[in-house]
Formats: structure tokens, sequence, C-alpha cells
């Protein structure tokens, strides 16, 4: 089974931070793989296999600089996580944006991780694309949390 080549990762999203499981850590981490790997469905439109192994995604997006969508960034985010320490679970969710209210039965077609950092649990998301998240959010519903000039809040 492959490991990750976690010098190449972090060198690919040009993070040179701590490696130490901390809050500080995870934000460096996210806003670098956020800011640095773009949200692509290339594959998809082309008609091409989409592979979620760790040998596939490194090839994409670290060797050959590409992008991915949001299974594809948050495998390779995650397991970058979990190479560095950090106590993590994958997490699939619903896109609403767009929806009106009432679009609960909507499939979960989104793939983003929930990061348990000292006790507390944050909501890391590096592959939702333009109106995602840059830094991870602490899963606190209701809070309001400013983010370079966009709001985030998550609702029950």
């Amino acid at each position: 089974m492959p490991s990750l080549d976690l010098d190449a990762y972090l060198a690919r999203i040009g993070y040179q931070g701590s490696h130490e499981p901390t809050v500080e850590t995870l934000r460096g981490l996210h806003l670098a793989h956020a800011t640095s790997v773009p949200f692509e469905n290339l594959d998809i439109q082309l008609g091409r296999p989409i592979l979620l192994d760790l040998e596939s995604l490194q090839a994409k997006m670290v060797a050959a600089r590409r992008g991915g969508y949001c299974f594809e960034q948050n495998i390779l985010f995650a397991t970058a996580l979990e190479a560095l320490g950090f106590r993590f679970t994958r997490l699939a969710a619903r896109v609403r944006v767009g929806r009106p209210p009432g679009s609960e039965s909507l499939p979960r077609t989104h793939m983003l991780v929930s990061v348990d950092v000292g006790g507390m649990a944050w909501l890391a998301d590096v592959g939702f694309g333009i109106e995602g998240l840059l830094q991870p959010l602490p899963l606190e519903p209701g809070k309001a949390i400013e983010q370079f000039g966009r709001m985030h809040r998550l609702l029950q």
C-alpha cells in the first residue's frame, strides 16, 4: 500500500510551518491547501474515471499539480493530517447552495472532515471551490466566523 509523500505534498501547497497537530497547524495547512490546489472537475467532464486511491491522488494533485473535486481533495488532505498525527472523521454532506429551504432530502454528495484538536472539533473542507472555507471552522452551530471578508455560520 503506498504511503503519502508528505514532503512533496507540503511543497505542493507551499506549507512551511509546524508539523505539530495544533489548531495553528490545522489552520495553516487548510489555508495553504485551499489557496494552492484548485477545485477541478475536468476528468468528470471528459468521461475519465475518478480514482480515489492515494497513489492516483498524489499523481494528479501533487506530481501533476492539478486540482480535484471534494472527495479527491479532502481524502488527500485527511491523509496529510493523519501523517501529522491529527485525529479526524470523514463526513458526507448535502450541498444546498442555491437551493430553497426544505431541500434536506438531497443526496450526500460532498465530502469534508471533522478534525479533533485538543478535544474540540473543527470542520475542515478544502474541496468545495470558490465559496468554500479558507480555514477550518470550530464545530459550533450558530457562531458567526469571519474569514478574509467572508462570513460563515453553521446551522443545525
